[in-house]
């Protein structure tokens, strides 16, 4: 018996080694070749693809589809399930790979369209634009198809992977408009249920800017905050209504933001202008960008980051011209309150009469499920996206949703020869606007938006009814009359998603939740500091600023509430009171002073917030509030003057609610930090950066996720990071200086674990230094692509 036990306990090693093994070799067959040949009818000439040290890609051929097909391959080979991920999200396609998990998120992209969106926008495109889509989606199937074995993700999940088409480019495009705007119009909405519940004083001063804190190109600041009087809202005469911060915390905005600027060649080393740049995004496993040098003849060569799903250089240099975006926060949508016909339900009133709503099955297919249909309500400004607890319907107009505000136009920065030729190609965009600021081998410097602009008429930041005759989009904002600044004084520009001009020019651009500006008034405080002949160096630096200037006056503040009277009888509140003096001023890994500040202003901004507007809140239980990003402004407003009767009812003054914030904040790092000298914001800012399927399998997240390691820096400074958020690149490049540039990236090049350059250069992003070349180092690889 012992022996058949012992035969039967070998059989099943040998199995489970041999299934890991099969595992082994399955998931090693799916790395990509990187030398050798490959035949393509898709090609006119051959296309060599080189890979450096850190597999940073450089794509040579003797004409621009060519290099798209080399370019398609190399994101095939290296990055296809994350493109499909990319397309299939923009799409409300999910479902259909990943099951009834993602059922819900489906449902809500769904209403968008974004399938037709896509197939529209490529079939009005210009043939040129089309054979490149053609061609790179050839390179992208090319490349998937050169692996020995399906990409290891389609393996853990027994799928196969559908084909690349052009229009997929399209809707990765479309996938960045809903990473960079909303696509329920919830801020809109909220404001709109804030102003139907207060007072118009009281939703004026909730929703003031910070004009301490902004930073506008133009010098124009907004005007200070006021304080509704008593009489204009009185929080002791508002009923019996809850005036505590709900359980959630607010939701996290679309993107807190990413940097950008320029120096004019008056003030960079190399006499031309220097562009700096880093994207706020989150990040993932793989990153959202690919290192590419693209090579076209003696054309054009450019070298920055790309899409996968996209064949342009996004950001990056042309050797004539360098660039670099920012999300704008204009505002590019508009939220339609619809008037119910009330004669009959199935239309909606409009300023010129009663409309149909119209209806669109779309069939969302579920893998290992039966297909759900979606019925897609519509009107004449875009799709039912929302309803509030009074049962109103909103619909959302979006730039996104028109096929002419989607193109390929931003590859044509790749040829930019100055900044006048940047800011045309700029204005012909089809992308989400951005905050375009780009320099030139001249040293000339200018910023505009790059994307399209619609023309909004009357006050679009909260809905407005459906029979309003002003409702909706009048077309585009011609290039004539689009926002430009050129060679400004000073010699610097800098964005950070705050507000950028004021005036006409904020009229034209909209207010679609601006940052408060600490960022962008940080930056150019750097900027200005370190004076002229600055070098990319210099703009690392910048990058990775991480002081906490913004939070000073809140540890003073926090620091002169603790007085003797204050801790008398509160052991921990003296406990912080110690703390408090090994401030560093930074959003440091080791500062515990610098979390418990954070977290006090954290603290009182929700119960201040969320007790002003309680009002909305007893009116729309149902409706998840968030605090406005400006919200500072009105914030420090009343502590400053300690207005009786916008104190939440239930404390005798604003110093009792102060305290009460205190050790509301105290009771909340209790369980995580016992002594609070212990309560380091590196414990808190931790990374998690993981692969989507990282918990398919026990113990795969060791393989696919990058370790976790606590990291400086926070939202209110140059150099932005959260757990799965931060900058994803860093480049600081002098157009025709591009050797003596740098580049970072977290993550990796690589979407394959088993690659070398899957985790290649993520130290190097999560410390600093040293920088990588910003050009492809020599060829390690090369393969080459011929017809």
């Amino acid at each position: 018996m012992k022996r058949l036990l012992l035969r039967a306990g070998l059989g099943l090693l040998a199995m489970a080694v041999l299934a890991v093994a099969a595992a082994w070799f399955a998931l090693r067959a799916s790395l990509p070749v990187l030398d050798g040949r490959a035949v393509s009818r898709s090609l006119a000439a051959r296309v060599t693809v080189e890979r450096d040290a850190e597999g940073a890609v450089t794509v040579s051929g003797g004409n621009r589809a060519d290099v798209a097909f080399g370019l398609g391959y190399a994101h095939g080979q290296d990055r296809f399930f994350q493109m499909d991920l990319l397309r299939r999200a923009a799409a409300g396609e999910l479902s259909a790979l990943l099951g009834e998990a993602t059922l819900a998120t489906d449902r809500e992209l769904r209403v968008h369209r974004f399938r037709s969106v896509a197939r529209r926008s490529l079939a009005r495109a210009p043939a040129e634009q089309r054979a490149l889509l053609e061609s790179y989606a050839a390179g992208v199937n090319a490349g998937l198809a050169s692996l020995r074995a399906r990409p290891f993700e389609y393996l853990l999940l027994r799928a196969q992977p559908e084909a690349w088409r052009a229009e997929d480019s399209v809707l990765a495009v479309l996938a960045m408009f809903l990473q960079l705007q909303e696509p329920d119009g919830h801020d809109k909405l909220e404001r709109g249920l804030i102003a139907a519940a207060l007072p118009e004083a009281a939703t004026r001063f909730v929703y003031a800017a910070d004009p301490e804190w902004e930073a506008a190109l133009d010098g124009s600041l907004s005007d200070a905050p006021r304080p509704p009087t008593a009489a204009e809202y009185d929080l002791a005469r508002v009923g019996a209504l809850d005036f505590e911060p709900p359980d959630h915390r607010s939701r996290a905005r679309l993107a807190s933001g990413s940097n950008n600027w320029a120096l004019a060649g008056s003030r960079s080393a190399s006499g031309a202008a220097l562009v700096a740049n880093d994207m706020h995004l989150g990040i993932r496993v793989p990153n959202t960008w690919y290192h590419a040098r693209l090579r076209v003849g003696t054309e054009v060569d450019v070298t920055g980051v790309t899409l996968p799903g996209t064949p342009a250089v996004v950001t990056g240099s042309n050797t004539r011209v360098a660039w670099a975006f920012t999300n704008s926060y204009g505002d590019y949508q508009e939220l339609v309150r619809l008037e119910p016909d009330p004669t009959d339900p199935a239309r909606y009133r409009t300023a010129t009469g009663a409309e149909p709503f119209s209806h669109v099955t779309e069939r969302i297919q579920v893998r290992g499920g039966a297909p759900v249909d979606l019925d897609v309500v519509g009107t004449r400004w875009g799709p039912v996206v929302a309803h509030d607890d009074a049962g109103h319907a909103y619909a959302l107009e979006w730039t996104a949703h028109d096929p002419a505000a989607v193109n390929l136009e931003l590859v044509g920065l790749e040829r930019a020869a100055s900044i006048a030729e940047a800011i045309a190609v700029g204005a012909r965009a089809g992308i989400p606007a951005q905050n375009l600021v780009a320099g030139d081998a001249a040293g000339h410097i200018a910023w505009t938006i790059a994307g399209q602009i619609p023309r909004r008429r009357g006050d679009t930041r909260a809905p407005r009814p459906s029979t309003d005759p002003e409702v909706g989009f009048d077309g585009w904002v011609e290039a004539a009359s689009r926002p430009v600044l050129v060679d400004p004084p000073g010699g610097r520009i800098a964005t950070a998603n705050a507000r950028v001009v004021g005036a006409a020019a904020l009229a034209t651009i909209g207010d679609g939740g601006y940052d408060r500006g600490a960022r962008a008034r940080q930056i150019l405080g750097d900027l200005d500091a370190r004076g002229d002949r600055q070098s990319p160096r210099d703009a690392l630096a910048v990058q990775l600023d991480d002081r906490a200037l913004f939070l000073e006056r809140w540890k003073e503040r926090l620091a002169a509430l603790l007085d003797e009277a204050a801790l008398r009888d509160h052991p921990r509140r003296a406990e912080l009171r110690g703390v408090l003096s090994t401030w560093s001023g930074h959003a440091a890994v080791g500062d515990a002073a610098y979390r418990l500040v954070r977290a006090f202003r954290a603290e009182v901004e929700r119960r201040t917030f969320f007790a002003l507007i309680a009002p909305a809140r007893a009116r729309n239980p149902g409706f998840r509030f968030t605090v406005p990003a400006s919200f500072e402004g009105p914030l420090w407003a009343l502590l400053e003057a300690q207005p009786a009767h916008l104190l939440a009812p239930g404390f005798r003054d604003w110093r009792a609610f102060l305290l009460a914030a205190v050790d509301a904040t105290l009771a909340g790092v209790e369980a995580d930090c016992p002594r609070l000298a212990d309560c380091s914001w590196g414990r808190l800012n931790t990374t998690r950066i993981r692969h989507p399927l990282a918990g398919a399998l026990p113990g795969l997240g060791a393989l696919l996720d990058v370790p976790d390691e606590a990291l400086p820096g926070d939202e209110d400074m140059p150099r932005v990071q959260a757990p799965s958020f931060g900058a994803s690149e860093r480049f600081a490049v002098s157009p025709g200086h591009e050797a003596e540039a740098y580049f970072e990236m977290p993550v990796g090049q690589s979407g394959h674990p088993l690659s070398p350059y899957y985790r290649a250069g993520h130290e190097r992003w999560a410390h600093g230094e040293p920088p990588a070349p910003f050009l492809p180092g020599p060829a390690q690889h090369t393969l080459t692509l011929q017809p």
